[in-house]
């Protein structure tokens, strides 16, 4: 092999570029170590979370043999419904026509949320209509002034409210738990008015020319129109009226006839006493909670539609 031939091929062979080395490893490393981390944490979390409820759960279905004999908490219990049974048929408050004090109080609060939900329901969101869609003089500051009842602190006017409540006659009775609240509430105008805001105003000038009134279209479509908002609405509305503990226990004055589910639940403490109790109270708080489960779980498809505010479309 000649000279130049030798250079000419150790010309090419140093014109050659060095193999590459593959850098993308290591972010895949990394991208792989932050996603192990991220679900390790997640899933301490969602223990944390449903850890307590999971001890609610086993003891309600441990029997109160198994209670007494291990004086700790049993993580796998033998299952028994009997606690549960206990709170329907161990009831010394049951009345005498059969009913138990638990289902009597879950019947009153239906009807005592019920009734003024559903109206208030419906004249917030004829008021968010009207702030939404209608003009007229001071709309603005109106609204304005609307928003700022909401910042007052209701829960300081609670003793002047009983003493009003009581000069009027309304104490003892079911009257201050529901008529308040058929005149609405600020909060849900507000939302449902920002609700309102993303559906067009074409549709309904087009029903006015039609012929169509402002209830026709507020009936008629905005309601159809705004199904999961109101949904939504409702459901926070029932959650709370649900949940209510302070009105019953001011306003009934220990009327029996009208306990609700709340002030039953806190007297399953003094009505179920003694050692290996734990399961009946636990299993009263399964079965007060049993009923928000089931609520969120055929409406939580409109529930989440409804909290994602502005989803129409200009």
């Amino acid at each position: 092999m000649s000279t130049e031939t030798l250079q000419a091929e150790m010309k090419g062979t140093a014109a050659q570029p060095a193999p590459a080395v593959p850098c993308a490893a290591k972010p895949k490393k990394r991208k792989v170590v932050g996603k192990i981390i991220g679900y390790t944490i997640l899933i301490f979390y969602c223990l944390f979370l449903f850890l307590p409820m999971y001890t609610i759960l086993a003891t309600s279905f441990t029997s109160q043999m198994q209670l007494t004999s291990t004086m700790s908490f049993v993580w796998w219990p033998e299952f028994t419904v009997q606690p549960y049974i206990d709170v329907f048929e161990q009831d010394p408050y049951a009345w005498s026509n059969g009913i138990s004090s638990f289902a009597l109080g879950f019947l009153n609060t239906l009807w005592i949320t019920l009734i003024p939900l559903v109206v208030g329901l419906l004249v917030s969101g004829l008021s968010a209509y009207s702030f939404s869609k209608l003009e007229f003089p001071g709309k603005e500051k109106l609204f304005v002034v609307e928003v700022f009842t909401s910042m007052i602190p209701l829960g300081a006017f609670g003793i002047i409210s009983y003493i009003f409540y009581s000069m009027i006659g309304w104490t003892g009775t079911v009257l201050p738990l529901i008529v308040p609240g058929l005149f609405g509430s600020v909060g849900t105008m507000f939302f449902l008015r920002m609700y309102f805001d993303g559906v067009p105003k074409q549709i309904f000038e087009a029903a006015r020319i039609d012929g169509l009134g402002q209830f026709g279209c507020f009936f008629r479509m905005m309601i159809p129109l705004a199904v999961p908002a109101f949904v939504a609405q409702f459901i926070f509305g029932f959650v709370g009226g649900y949940n209510s503990y302070m009105g019953p226990l001011l306003y009934l004055n220990g009327q029996d006839e009208y306990i609700t589910l709340q002030l039953f639940l806190s007297r399953v403490s003094t009505v179920f006493t003694g050692t290996g109790m734990e399961n009946v109270h636990c299993a009263a708080a399964v079965l007060g909670m049993l009923p928000l489960i089931i609520i969120y779980c055929f409406s939580q498809k409109l529930f989440i539609n409804g909290i994602a505010v502005g989803g129409g479309k200009e």
